[in-house]
């Protein structure tokens, strides 16, 4: 009997000490692999800072956001970054990860994009979801635009360098970072006419959620978190 005890106490403590679930969303600069196949970027960094700080242990993996998605809403991972879809059941983490989505021109393309009545007529290539994501507005204009969507964001820039549509819209940091890695800073030239929105994390666990939270205002106050925001990513 006493070793049957031990032997539920050993399991019940490999249980507790499994390491949490983490998906990311693939998209640089905010988490990509880099040359070497490591994860990198700015939502790993943040996110494996905090969860550092509070002492939980995390296996990471990268996603594309439909699948990032459907993996946490079957419950197959403990935590998901960025969510920006409600799930019954899931706690939410003080919002963090900003977004600035951007339509872009070639620089050299003469096209002015000052408003959203601008992309009318206009062919466009945007993320996957772009057109839920964006709004009602935003969905109501591309209907009047030759619009399509790409997961893939080398083949979006495929399209815009190669004249196949005139505008891309993305999040600002990732079309930077694709455009200095892959034709120089200066290929391509944003128009901000979208309003940035800032998205949580998303757990199963309340207890993850309020430590996720207390490591979040942590790296705030500490100025940890603009570090990570400065840092290069190429």
């Amino acid at each position: 009997m006493k070793r049957l005890v031990v032997l539920l106490s050993l399991l019940c403590a490999l249980v507790q000490a499994a390491p949490l679930k983490v998906g990311l969303h693939d998209s640089a600069p905010w988490a990509y692999r880099n040359a070497q196949g490591e994860i990198t970027g700015l939502d790993y960094e943040i996110v494996k800072t905090i969860l550092l700080r509070e002492g939980i242990e995390a296996e990471f993996e990268l996603y594309s956001y439909s699948r990032l998605l459907k993996l946490f809403s079957e419950k197959k991972l403990d935590m998901a970054s960025p969510v920006a879809v409600p799930y019954p059941g899931a706690f939410y983490s003080q919002p963090y990860f900003t977004v600035l989505d951007v339509v872009v021109t070639k620089s050299s393309s003469p096209v002015s994009i000052n408003s959203l009545k601008d992309l009318e007529g206009k062919t466009i290539v945007a993320y996957q979801q772009a057109s839920e994501v964006l709004g009602p507005d935003f969905a109501a204009t591309v209907k009047k635009a030759h619009y399509l969507e790409e997961a893939d964001r080398v083949q979006q820039f495929e399209l815009l360098m190669n004249d196949r549509v005139q505008l891309m819209i993305g999040d600002a940091k990732v079309l930077a970072y694709y455009a200095t890695k892959h034709y120089g800073a200066k290929s391509i030239k944003s128009h901000q006419i979208l309003p940035s929105v800032d998205y949580p994390a998303a757990f199963w666990s309340a207890e993850l959620q309020a430590k996720f939270n207390s490591g979040l205002l942590h790296l705030t106050e500490s100025g940890e978190f603009d570090r990570i925001h400065a840092k290069p990513r190429l």
